[in-house]
């Protein structure tokens, strides 16, 4: 059963990972459930309280950074609530249409459409979806980093 638990973990782990690139998929979080899967097989011999609220804090951290980087690259553009809504259809809709490419370009295609539909100049709706491409880019990138922070400490922990 041990065995299986640890594999399990890995795999979850594993998941996260990837699941970090992909939206609605909570990658980071899921990091964590597989890193405390591996600690629950081995009874929590080898981590301390510390190193898991650590990882707590960064799995809450990262949650944050999911919500705020498209949002806030949206807001900072000057996108309008319209703007927001063309956001998360375009990931629906880039995913489907484009596969994997469409997590980037989905939703800033989805911003320019919807913030030219809500009457702003395609140089304001080109600024939105710019900005939008590049939050959402920068908090694939800072979730990633926080993942591998995440697997660092734990591995760490295991040989300290």
């Amino acid at each position: 059963m041990t065995t299986a638990i640890l594999v399990l973990g890995i795999i979850i782990i594993l998941a996260g990972l990837v699941g970090v690139f992909l939206p609605f998929v909570p990658g980071v979080p899921l990091v964590f459930i597989g890193i405390l899967s591996i600690c629950l097989s081995q009874k929590f011999n080898f981590i301390s309280a510390w190193t898991i609220a650590i990882l707590v804090f960064l799995a809450l951290l990262s949650v944050l950074v999911d919500y705020l980087s498209g949002f806030l690259g949206a807001k900072y553009a000057g996108s309008t609530l319209f703007g927001l809504l063309g956001a998360i259809l375009g990931v629906i809709f880039g995913i489907s249409i484009f596969g994997p490419v469409g997590i980037f370009i989905g939703p800033a295609l989805g911003v320019l459409v919807f913030e030219l539909i809500s009457k702003k100049s395609l140089r304001q709706s080109s600024r939105s979806a710019g900005y939008t491409l590049f939050s959402t880019v920068a908090g694939m990138f800072v979730n990633l980093i926080i993942a591998l922070a995440m697997i660092g400490i734990f591995v760490g922990s295991i040989f300290v």
